[in-house]
């Protein structure tokens, strides 16, 4: 029997791989972990803990940074005037932290697919997209400190990691969901098939994730310009229906990118709602993008309303990377949109 009679053999006996529960804990970490981490990344932007470690991929020369203030002012080299607190230096390092550990699931996830899994394509590359771009995010991550925290350089930092996000997500889909032979009529989407009578609502779903991952970077983009706090009030800024600065037309753009990407997540949410014999997962989906944008938008306004405080801030980048994963799982569970344990239940009763 040669090499590829084994393979073919093995690929033929082997379980699928929704059925591979440690492949889709894998996943689900990776998915998990890289929320936790724009979550941290947005934390340690507003509380100014950016620089927290002056250095990279260590901190201050150390694999575990020191935490007590004497040696922290004495070992400090970096570009802020005033040596960071040890709640700074604890946030930085938490945040690359959790990218480490991040990145080992990724990589075991891609071990075992290529593995034990090599024959489900579309699971074995997106897996290993998303852990070429996660390296990437870590080296734009190093950039950051280096280049004393360049607004572009951040900007495009958190595009990538949403973009990691987006892959995740995808992958983990791939793993457990596929389209059943019986979803007709159906015909080509981009980079799949959808149902005809899917495709209104993915159309829509996709055009509101892209909306909500623009509004999420402007206003990222924003608060690195130093226009996140120029509009003290809501929705107008300071009253004026006309912006009167170039850093309020920067905060008001994202006031309005933010209000479109809400009017086409809770359109999208509410078409995927009525649409028949969806999964569960479809289904809460499709509940989670009402309740997570309205969620949004008051944190939105909270930030105004309570001068701008941290936890409005930080909740605000939260909220809005909840939004753009959310829509993502819309948009995959339409591409495939049936439990790989139903394909299989439908399988056996065809055969039998």
């Amino acid at each position: 029997m040669d090499s590829s009679e084994r393979a073919s053999q093995v690929t033929a006996t082997s379980a699928p791989i929704w059925k591979d529960k440690a492949l889709l804990i894998l996943l689900s970490i990776a998915v998990i972990g890289v929320i936790l981490q724009i979550t941290l990344g947005g934390v340690v932007r507003v509380t100014g803990s950016g620089d927290g470690c002056p250095d990279w991929p260590t901190c201050f020369g150390q694999a575990f940074p020191p935490l007590d203030q004497p040696t922290i002012d004495r070992l400090y080299d970096g570009p802020r005037p005033t040596t960071p607190r040890p709640h700074n230096v604890l946030l930085e390092y938490s945040h690359r932290s959790v990218g480490t550990l991040l990145g080992l699931a990724i990589i075991a996830a891609v071990i075992r697919v290529w593995m034990k899994h090599r024959s489900s394509k579309v699971v074995a590359w997106l897996a290993t997209a998303e852990l070429g771009l996660i390296f990437i995010v870590g080296m734009l991550g190093g950039a950051v400190v280096l280049n004393d925290l360049d607004p572009a350089i951040r900007t495009l930092h958190l595009f990538l990691a949403e973009i990691v996000a987006f892959l995740a997500i995808m992958t983990l889909v791939a793993a457990s969901y596929d389209r059943s032979s019986s979803d007709k009529p159906s015909s080509p989407w981009i980079w799949g098939k959808v149902s005809d009578e899917h495709r209104s609502a993915l159309n829509l779903a996709a055009a509101a994730a892209v909306f909500a991952l623009v509004a999420l970077l402007t206003g990222s983009y924003a608060v690195w310009k130093d226009a996140g706090a120029v509009c003290a009030s809501w929705p107008l800024c300071g009253g004026d229906f006309i912006p009167q600065s170039t850093l309020a037309w920067i905060h008001m753009t994202h006031r309005v990118l933010s209000f479109v990407s809400i009017v086409l997540v809770l359109l999208a949410g509410h078409r995927v709602w009525r649409l028949p014999n969806i999964s569960g997962a479809l289904q809460f989906a499709a509940l989670a993008s009402a309740i997570i944008i309205f969620a949004q938008m008051l944190m939105g306004a909270a930030n105004p309303w309570t001068t701008f405080s941290e936890w409005a801030r930080a909740g605000h980048l939260s909220l809005a990377t909840l939004v753009w994963v959310d829509m993502v799982f819309v948009v995959a569970l339409l591409l495939r949109p049936t439990p790989g344990r139903e394909l299989a239940n439908s399988k056996d009763e065809s055969a039998s």
